[in-house]
């Protein structure tokens, strides 16, 4: 199935753990430009090497969609095992701890104190939407305003952490519901140190 270069682009950032301002920073272009492209508002662009590069693909595949994303394609028969330079691969896990696939988050994380999880339900933050994998680092120490993974009375799910005087609070993204005190009932897992969603048009 022919792709549109909007649709290579998605591939190649959720591939890299790349969000729309972390790969304009990379390929040294304006996250305009990257924005055009994802959202189809453009089918060509002068920055296609510049963004290849970053991504660590074929410009020719970027472009056109012509030949094989990686250079040095891996051939298996087992897709989730591919693993792309300055990557590594994680077990991604769902919020009952049931390990439901690998992901793929940029080599610069520890692999031995992360975890991975898909969030399969709206946390009440824009930033960590319905669907989107996030990595956390349970040997990390939370700082006011870090988003966290915790469970509360046994559930788990993303917080934003803040300090209140001597008493620290977990936000659940909605103000109607206050702040939950951290006390005997809240397990704080780790800092999420990383997220990674699709694109959509």
């Amino acid at each position: 199935m022919k792709t549109t270069l909007s649709q290579r682009l998605e591939i190649a950032m959720t591939a890299g753990g790349f969000s729309q301002a972390s790969l304009a920073e990379a390929a040294g272009v304006s996250q305009p430009t990257v924005w055009k492209i994802v959202s189809g508002r453009t089918q060509s662009s002068a920055k296609i090497v510049d963004l290849a590069k970053a991504l660590g693909v074929r410009p020719e595949w970027l472009a056109h969609g012509v030949g094989s994303m990686k250079s040095e394609q891996v051939e298996t028969s087992n897709a989730s095992s591919i693993v792309y330079e300055g990557t590594i691969a994680l077990p991604l896990y769902d919020e009952s701890e049931k390990q439901i696939g690998l992901t793929v988050v940029p080599d610069a994380i520890n692999h031995e104190k992360s975890r991975a999880y898909k969030l399969n339900y709206e946390t009440g933050f824009p930033e960590l939407p319905q669907g989107c994998t996030i990595v956390v680092d349970s040997e990390e120490t939370p700082v006011n305003n870090d988003f966290v993974y915790a469970k509360i009375n046994g559930k788990s799910s993303a917080y934003r952490y803040l300090t209140r005087g001597p008493q620290n609070y977990l936000d659940v993204g909605d103000s109607r519901l206050g702040l939950v005190p951290i006390d005997e009932r809240v397990e704080i897992l780790g800092v999420i140190v990383f997220m990674a969603r699709s694109f959509r048009r």
